[in-house]
């Protein structure tokens, strides 16, 4: 047995926890510190059971913390401050006495806070927390109206699992009606705490320059990118980003106001969606070369670049069309002049390697094979630590050290190339991918980032090359991390669980709402027109015909359980033989009142099984019926 106030005090601490573990990690080091002093105050107060500090204190207390945080409220500082009082009055409350009121504003105050934690972040976790806490309120309140009754009220084990019962009849009345008003409701697609700022996410892979020999090491990061929905592809795929056309020194760059004829796509088309996670870049990726995009606010430039033209400040997807193969046609005269311009001061010996492959090329698909040949027997080997840094940093790569990352093989290319009078860019991308199957997408975090080479050939277009594959050692950084195991295949689970969250609830905006409200009208005017409406209309009504029967199935009593009817049957017969079928006594008081033998006998039998959590077996469901049977034979 344990006391209702007890109980209710307990479960209150509970809700409060749920309500502020979600956002812990957001607040700010005071109220970080106040709301577990809470918690633990509270916790230790109601063990010992004396409230000693009034709730006049607390507010009074109150009063110096809300002036505090309202100085510091301000345009791009709006959630914080809010929060953080919150958190505050929650474990202000805590502390306080137990009343009916204090206990409801706990709740309220839990539940806010928990509210709170969508300012920061929309991840599946703020479902399990909502969830968590769904269940525990109507559980409180439950026990908070029996608590307003009788303070002193002790329930047992049977009690409590007939107070859990109707709760969760409570919370599966109450689903259907969530379902339903899911797809209607408005909601914010992006945590408004990003708003109206750019969105805290984290730095795309690809950045606007290329630029080896900054520094000695490069660091990866397992940070995502994004997802693509698409089938699996036989080849590592390149998701093409931006492209540069410009160098200076060893620095690459994208000139401004490209001007020319579109190319297209060429190879198989494959179609892809897109789901880029919260970034300060404004590039589109698509797998390898795309078609353009028919979206609104993004710029296509005719070398295939893909920009928005201001930042979505939430989460979105793009449906893209792409060209595999690496190949890029060209419909009219590409201005080859500009993609064969060249830094001065260059090494002696880097232009004598360059006018051998001119005097041994006649053509520049001979020359872009002689640069292959190079690279490929020249034992390089891929790297990113070590790096040959400084000016020279790619004659030291192609000469010396012979290793590098992405940005140096591409980049000693591209210069090769420029020299031996082929025209050529750099590409800044994603390579590869890890495949979630449980998805049916790729996952691409951030070291999977890219750089290539694009080399124009006359009469056939933009051709991708990448000298990066050459590595003695490339498959070893390029190839499907596949990592079999238990714990890989509950990683890629919880990503795909991750993933439909995005599709379902974050990106779910109101295009998709009309969207579906458009589709629903079409299929419904569908079954009209082929008589099936009524049939539909028919399993709806049926449920609810069939849950009214049942109901009054139950009412009547030929649903309840053996030892239901008993009970009520054994009142009635006291009632008809005695007149003392008062329903708010129990069947030991009804049995001495009536000082029958065989109403005493049915209710010592009957109690020693119910009334210790065990059901009647039917040898003993008979002779209660027998007693019954005698009590009202009895003259």
């Amino acid at each position: 047995m344990i006391s209702i106030r007890r109980l209710t005090v307990l479960l209150s601490l509970v809700i409060a926890l749920v309500g502020i573990l979600p956002i812990v990690f957001w607040l700010e080091p005071f109220p970080r510190l106040v709301a577990m002093m809470g918690l633990a105050l509270g916790l230790l107060q109601e063990v010992r059971g004396r409230w000693r500090i009034s709730n006049r204190m607390f507010n009074l207390a109150l009063v110096p913390v809300f002036l505090w945080y309202l100085m510091q409220y301000s345009r791009s500082n709006p959630i914080q401050p809010v929060v953080s009082v919150l958190v505050i009055m929650l474990a202000a409350r805590l502390c306080g006495e137990p009343s009916i009121r204090n206990l409801l504003q706990i709740n309220l105050l839990a539940l806010v806070c928990l509210a709170s934690r969508s300012l920061y972040d929309l991840s599946p976790v703020f479902l399990v927390w909502l969830t968590l806490l769904l269940l525990l309120l109507p559980l409180s309140l439950v026990l908070l109206t029996f608590y307003r009754q009788e303070e002193q009220l002790r329930l047992g084990r049977r009690e409590l699992q007939r107070i859990a019962s109707a709760v969760l009849v409570m919370i599966a009345l109450t689903l259907p009606g969530m379902l339903l008003l899911f797809p209607l409701l408005p909601r914010t697609a992006f945590p408004l705490w990003q708003f109206p700022a750019a969105p805290a996410g984290s730095t795309a892979g690809i950045s606007d320059r290329v630029e080896p020999g900054v520094t000695p090491q490069l660091s990866g990061s397992q940070t995502l990118a994004f997802r693509a929905e698409l089938p699996r592809q036989p080849q590592p795929p390149y998701w093409r980003g931006i492209v540069f056309d410009r160098i200076e020194g060893t620095r690459w760059t994208r000139a401004p106001g490209l001007v020319g004829e579109p190319a297209v796509p060429g190879g198989n088309r494959v179609s892809q969606t897109i789901f880029p996670e919260p970034s300060t870049s404004r590039i589109l990726v698509a797998l390898d070369a795309p078609f353009p995009l028919s979206l609104a606010r993004v710029r296509t430039a005719p070398d295939l670049v893909h920009e928005l033209q201001r930042l979505p400040g939430k989460r979105f997807s793009y449906t893209v069309l792409s060209g595999t193969g690496g190949l890029l046609l060209t419909k009219g005269k590409t201005t080859a002049s500009r993609y064969l311009e060249l830094p001065e001061g260059q090494p002696p010996e880097l232009q004598r390697l360059a006018a051998d492959f001119r005097r041994r090329g006649r053509t520049a698909a001979d020359r872009l094979d002689l640069v292959e040949q190079w690279f490929m027997n020249g034992g390089y080997r891929y790297s990113q630590q070590g790096l040959p840094t400084g000016p020279d940093a790619l004659y030291r790569f192609l000469f010396v050290e012979k290793q590098g990352h992405c940005e140096f093989f591409a980049s000693a290319a591209a210069l090769l190339l420029r020299m031996s009078g082929v025209p050529c860019r750099l590409v800044g991308g994603y390579l590869g991918g890890e495949y979630n199957d449980l998805g049916g997408y790729y996952l691409v975090t951030e070291d999977r980032a890219h750089v290539w080479v694009e080399v124009f050939l006359a009469g056939e277009g933009w051709r991708r090359f990448d000298p990066s594959r050459f590595a003695v050692n490339a498959d070893a950084f390029w190839q499907e991390r596949q990592q079999p195991g238990l714990l890989f295949r509950i990683r890629l689970l919880m990503d795909a669980l991750d993933y439909r969250w995005n599709q379902a609830v974050v990106t779910y905006d109101f295009e998709q709402q009309a969207a579906q409200a458009r589709k629903l009208t079409d299929r419904l005017r569908q079954w009209e027109q082929r008589g099936t409406f009524k049939t539909a209309v028919w399993w709806l009504v049926g449920p609810a015909v069939a849950g009214g029967l049942f109901f009054l199935l139950r009412r009547s009593g030929r649903l309840r359980t053996p030892e239901e009817r008993l009970a009520r049957q054994f009142q009635t017969v006291m009632q008809k033989r005695y007149g003392i079928g008062n329903q708010s006594l129990g069947l030991f008081e009804l049995a001495q009142q009536s000082d029958d033998p065989d109403a005493l006998r049915f209710a010592a039998l009957y109690g020693a099984a119910v009334y210790r959590d065990r059901r009647l077996t039917s040898t003993e469901i008979r002779q209660l019926k027998g007693l019954l049977l005698s009590i009202q034979k009895r003259p």
